[in-house]
């Protein structure tokens, strides 16, 4: 997984935020204090947005919507596939144990979604792709990145090396639905990869947070970093 484009500046990485299953985007805010109106008493300070400044506009944002749906519906059909993962879900559970077990990051790296279907498949369905919010893919890409290669940096760390039976997935409580329908894919969201240890020992691994799924193939899309 390279980033071959040229590093973006500093502010469209403070705005840039990517929770476990998206994208959103933080408004910078400041703060100024209002001139005490005699020698005993001063006002409480004033929060002032990105809003006040002078020359600022609202732009135009006909997709506003997608914020609360959670995906652009005017998104195109792609035809790229998905490369590698698995074919089910519990199959690419029992992946992980296998590669964790053989200490095996390569494989484990190849379960993962890559630069390229982040770009043409996912991203233009995110609503932080829209126009109006001036963020790239590649915005959303650094970050992902960031978070896949320090999760599966991690997680053998902590558990290569060692035997482990995949059981199942189940979900976590998110607040947000376990299954989220896009046009060219699904996210599955909140798991939590419950497996057994050489010991009988069942354990619960929650850094393994969502999971992409395109045509019967699935892949790994979030980790804990």
């Amino acid at each position: 997984m390279k980033i071959s484009a040229k590093p973006r500046g500093a502010a469209a990485s403070a705005r840039l935020l990517l929770p476990a299953l998206g994208f959103g985007i933080a408004f910078l805010l400041c703060a100024r204090t209002t001139p005490a109106a005699d020698s005993t008493a001063t006002a409480p300070p004033h929060q002032v947005s990105v809003r006040d400044a002078p020359g600022y506009y609202a732009s135009t944002d006909p997709e506003s919507l997608s914020e609360v749906t959670g995906r652009r519906t005017n998104a195109p059909a792609v035809k790229m596939p998905f490369t590698g993962g698995a074919r089910s879900l519990d199959d690419l559970g029992r992946a992980v144990c296998a590669a964790l077990h053989r200490s095996d990051g390569d494989s484990l790296y190849r379960l993962c979604i890559t630069e390229d279907e982040f770009r043409e498949i996912l991203w233009r369905e995110f609503p932080q792709s829209r126009p109006a919010t001036g963020l790239t893919w590649l915005d959303g890409w650094k970050i992902l990145f960031a978070r896949l290669h320090a999760g599966r940096a991690h997680a053998m760390r902590d558990y290569g090396g060692h035997y482990w039976q995949f059981l199942r997935f189940e979900s976590a409580p998110t607040g947000r639905p376990p299954v989220m329908a896009y046009r060219n894919f699904k996210l599955h969201q909140g798991l939590v990869l419950v497996v057994k240890d050489d010991e009988g020992a069942i354990q619960r691994w929650t850094w393994l947070r969502a999971v992409a799924e395109r045509k019967g193939r699935f892949k790994l899309y979030s980790t804990d970093d």
